[in-house]
């Protein structure tokens, strides 16, 4: 008896200690109630906007908030919730709060300003930054947004409005007032760069027009891969505004014709991939991904991690139709990203992985090990788990243990 009681406490403790580690959540079930209690105890309101579907927020909900390291920084200095934005007081929140992303994380101040925001999941690390940039009064979004009304237009406040406001609805205004008074040594600055690579997509609009223009300028300053790249977005931008109607859609190709031939395979490569992942049963699909594949990877546009997504996929499903001869194509391919990028720890396991299906074992166990160690300086905890299962999974199948 003695025995069951010891372990019912080691296991209660346990319990106790996996709650205490990770953020605690308020119990209070409405916001008002959170409010009146960040006007007391002076913190800000965290709170986590979820819906039961959101694969990301589950995420989060699984494999980061429990952590020790979030927990201690988010209970010292917010108070905490996690609402459903699809039921109760979660529905009030959403529309108060104009939430349209899942999961978006809020911080409020005791009268119910919006102080920052952020949108999507992450590491732990990428959790406790953004919320000691929602303590920062010179980062957060609600300073920003004082700063811009105050009249501060420079880039600099500029970048850091659009980056914190997920929703402005201002931005492509702001973005347009900067680019129409900048200097051309301005327009060519590194800050103005990631403003017009980031946020224009339109080659109709006056700083795309001018890019064009002095197109040498920026492959000069920023490389003739990043330019290519800004157009190859741009014509497929193009494509949709203007799917209605193909021959404007089309026009752009006088640009650059050679980079729209590559764009079309690209864009053909795109909705093959498209097809193939949603019916990833049907042969006919499975052949004309990898012949697109076959068409796409061969160009000078296609980047290393595209490249190892690829050959993940025909890893993943090339059993299916028996289809050893991709996979051979797969080993060729992956090399050439390996040979890229060495020192990509999800790139040696996807190589590692297709050398193992190929009775490479020694090679494969070799490039899972390198992977295990980038992951390991990188601190990349979710992919060393798997990284150090699969190795273990190689060396049992080739009774090498």
């Amino acid at each position: 008896m003695k025995k069951i009681v010891l372990l019912f406490l080691i296991v209660f403790s346990a319990s106790l200690y996996a709650q205490e580690a990770g953020i605690r959540f308020s119990k209070d079930s409405l916001l008002s109630d959170a409010l009146a209690r960040s006007k007391k105890e002076g913190k800000l309101v965290f709170i986590d906007c979820y819906t039961s579907w959101c694969g990301p927020c589950k995420y989060l909900a699984k494999e980061i908030f429990p952590q020790k390291e979030v927990g201690d920084f988010y209970n010292s200095h917010f108070i905490n919730l996690s609402f459903d934005m699809e039921k109760g007081e979660g529905i009030k929140i959403r529309k108060k709060y104009a939430v349209q992303a899942y999961p978006t994380l809020l911080f409020l101040n005791a009268e119910g300003e919006t102080v920052h925001v952020g949108i999507g999941a992450g590491d732990a690390n990428m959790l406790v930054e953004l919320g000691k940039t929602a303590l920062d009064d010179t980062r957060n979004l609600l300073s920003i947004s004082k700063k811009m009304k105050a009249g501060d237009k420079s880039i600099q406040t500029l970048a850091l409005y659009l980056k914190n406001n997920h929703y402005a609805a201002d931005g492509d205004a702001l973005i347009n007032e900067y680019f129409k008074t900048a200097s051309d040594d301005e327009k060519l600055s590194k800050e103005a760069w990631d403003l017009f690579k980031d946020y224009i997509k339109d080659i109709d609009n006056d700083q795309f027009q001018y890019f064009i223009k002095h197109r040498s300028a920026y492959e000069q300053k920023f490389g003739k891969t990043e330019v290519a790249f800004k157009i190859l977005y741009g014509f497929g931008y193009y494509q949709q505004k203007y799917k209605a109607d193909p021959q404007k859609a089309a026009s752009v190709q006088s640009i650059d014709p050679v980079l729209y031939s590559k764009f079309l395979v690209m864009r053909d490569f795109s909705l093959a991939s498209y097809e193939q992942h949603s019916n990833k049963a049907d042969k006919t699909k499975w052949d004309d991904y990898i012949a697109k594949a076959k068409v796409y990877i061969p160009l000078d546009i296609v980047q290393p991690m595209t490249i190892n997504d690829i050959c993940w996929n025909i890893y993943e499903n090339y059993h299916k139709f028996n289809d050893t001869t991709t996979l051979k194509l797969a080993k060729e391919w992956q090399e050439k990203a390996h040979k890229a990028l060495p020192d990509n720890h999800p790139i040696n396991d996807t190589y590692a992985h297709i050398l193992f299906d190929l009775g490479y074992v020694k090679e494969a166990v070799e490039h899972e090990e390198i992977a295990i160690r980038l992951a390991t300086e990188m601190n990349d905890a979710k992919d060393l788990k798997f990284y150090k299962d699969e190795i273990e999974k190689f060396r049992k199948k080739s009774g090498n243990l």
